[in-house]
């Protein structure tokens, strides 16, 4: 037997790959030819296969990006070469390995790179009093002087330290920072950029099975940011001390990076002006950098006057122009850092004063469900506003020139359907199913524009009647970015699964969605497949669904809540059909149509959104 052996750097350990080959006797040498010419007709009978020796723990991904731990894997692993051709291996040392789920009650440590890693620090629910009395020095301002009593019902964990650029490059692979260093907070981050960065972390602890139930990666609020700051203290500062001084003190000097141990002589030499995280006294739970280096953002919209009487689990107004930021920071004096100091800001400044901190707290279920008869209802997903990177990049398997990527930031939340809208959803709202494949929990299709549109309008006011139609909301279309965004759930890949299509027939598009390689050339019903991580379900394949927009070519640069063109001729569809390769089944992928067109491959998806 003959043996080829292949080897390649892989991670910690080494990838051999073996060629087993049963070569002809007649290779052999004149000896045998007596025997061979007694024998049967010649043959070759070969197996290909990857011989993997490694050592520690091994992975495997389809994409380079999200790894899977092979169970039960032993060195020497042999992989088909068939499939090894669609693989990628690498191998961890046991302590390299990713951790478990958080366990509530518990501090924990989360894994980013193979370097970097999040602490996060568990805070018991309970009770305090939030606000500055109007005697605590430089506390006199009215925003903050109204204490009241808050609790919060359910523990959550906070970052030990704010987040750092290290961290934040691991998850978002940039970093905005003016103040450059690993170990440095990440300055000028807008709150958009926050949020970004807890939507990408909940998506992948999600994919590597550590995430909490019920739990996402997420801004803390105010309410939380402050609970978590005193940490049972209710002085100045949460080392259980008082200001001696508004400007400099020694008191402030103890826990936190401000402007007289920091951006005095740093700032007007050009010199950098954060410190590592950790470097100040800790509070009474262990969290640092709590009162300055940076201010941080928090999930809350602005108000400027708190509530005079007891609140639960507060979260701040449904709108407003300027979002909650804490901590203060080392360009302030010590009075702006102290524990109930309150700031604010415009979502999408990014200074080099303001970073964040990222708290891991139960999901607000703000999902809804809408009876439309006695027996149908209509299941709404909550999409929490955010930015995102709409269109592809171009080494994506079947791009379109018309996906040019560009930064699209939400400024609204907005409720998308579960599920594309059923027949029998359908039926209930105008009494009519114009359907090809008949079947109440099939999504309705062969429906125009206009009709989809209509059944909006239709529904609008019927929940209006009911008294169930939240202020400032209506049931429309999707605009086209509301659509993918939601579609994405924080990735980047072309399938919301993290995964990337490979080919027109794919299994990574089977995981996900019905189309022309598995659909029987007909819909199925709805929420068969996997869902995205936000809990939409046949964002892929199954019908088209009509968006709100007139087509046109994307914007080159960064837009907010874009709504396409005033007229046109044709309206954007996305998402493939039953009909359809994997290719135009991805996120990114656009298609229009007439807004008459009802053909049977094109159904749609209801939005609550904000009233444009």
């Amino acid at each position: 037997m003959c043996y080829v052996i292949y080897k390649y750097p892989l991670g910690r350990g080494t990838v051999n790959m073996t060629v087993n080959q049963k070569i002809w006797a007649g290779l052999l040498g004149l000896a045998l030819t007596t025997v061979m010419a007694q024998a049967a007709e010649p043959t070759i009978d070969y197996a290909i296969k990857m011989e993997i020796t490694y050592t520690g723990v091994l992975y495997q991904s389809t994409d380079g990006e999200n790894w899977t731990k092979v169970e039960g894997a032993t060195s020497p692993y042999y992989v088909p070469m068939d499939e090894a051709k669609k693989l990628f291996f690498c191998s961890k040392d046991e302590e390299d390995q990713p951790g478990d789920s958080l366990i509530p009650g518990e501090n924990g440590t989360i894994p980013l790179s193979g370097t970097v890693s999040l602490d996060m620090n568990w805070i018991q629910p309970g009770t305090f009093i939030m606000g500055s009395p109007k005697d605590e020095l430089g506390g006199n301002l009215g925003d903050e002087t109204q204490q009241h009593q808050v609790t919060l019902t359910r523990g959550y964990w906070m970052g030990k330290y704010e987040v750092t650029q290290a961290q934040y490059e691991a998850v978002m692979k940039t970093n905005p920072s003016e103040f450059i260093g690993a170990d440095l907070p990440v300055d000028s981050v807008t709150w958009y950029d926050a949020m970004t960065f807890c939507a990408k972390l909940t998506a992948s602890e999600k994919a590597a099975g550590r995430l909490p139930e019920g739990y996402k990666y997420t801004l803390p609020t105010e309410a939380q940011w402050e609970y978590a700051c005193r940490a049972g203290t209710s002085t100045a500062l949460n080392s259980g001390k008082n200001l001696s001084d508004k400007e400099e003190c020694p008191e402030m000097d103890e826990v936190g990076w401000y402007w007289f141990n920091a951006g005095k002589e740093n700032y007007v030499n050009g010199l950098t002006c954060t410190h590592p995280a950790g470097q100040k006294k800790p509070n009474a739970w262990g969290l640092y950098d709590m009162h300055g280096n940076v201010e941080e953002w928090c999930l809350d919209w602005y108000d400027l006057d708190y509530t005079d009487s007891a609140v639960t689990d507060p979260t701040g107004p449904e709108t407003g122009y300027s979002r909650v930021i804490r901590g203060g920071n080392w360009y302030n004096a010590a009075r702006y850092c102290r524990s109930a100091r309150r700031n604010s800001d415009v979502p999408n400044s990014g200074v080099n004063r303001i970073g964040f901190r990222v708290a891991l707290a139960p999901v607000p279920s703000k999902n809804i469900t809408i009876p439309l008869s006695e027996d149908v209802n209509l299941d709404m997903i909550w999409i929490e506003q955010g930015t995102f990177t709409m269109g592809s990049p171009e080494d994506e398997l079947g791009r379109y020139d018309d996906e040019t990527q560009h930064e699209v930031t939400l400024t609204q939340g907005y409720w998308l359907g579960k599920y594309e809208v059923t027949q029998a959803q359908y039926e209930a709202v105008m009494g009519t199913n114009p359907s090809g494949f008949k079947g109440d929990d099939l999504p309705v299709q062969k429906v125009s524009w206009n009709d989809a549109t209509e059944f909006c309008t239709k529904l609008t006011a019927i929940e209006k009647a009911a008294g169930r139609l939240p202020e400032g909301y209506e049931y429309t279309l999707p605009t086209e970015a509301q659509w993918e965004y939601a579609c994405r759930a924080g990735t980047t890949t072309s399938l919301n699964s993290g995964k990337n299509v490979t080919s027109t027939e794919c299994p990574e598009m089977d995981e996900v969605g019905w189309y022309k390689c598995n659909s029987d050339d007909k819909t199925h019903l709805v929420g068969q497949k996997k869902p995205n991580a936000w809990g939409l379900y046949d964002m892929h394949g199954n019908v088209y669904e009509w968006c709100l927009d007139w087509y046109e070519d994307y914007a080159d640069s960064a837009v907010t809540d874009p709504t396409g063109p005033e007229t046109g001729y044709s309206r954007m569809i996305r998402g493939g059909g039953w009909n359809e390769d994997a290719t135009f089944c991805r996120s990114a992928f656009r298609n229009y149509v007439i807004p008459t067109a009802n053909d049977s491959y094109i159904g749609f998806r209801v939005a609550l959104a904000p009233v444009k």
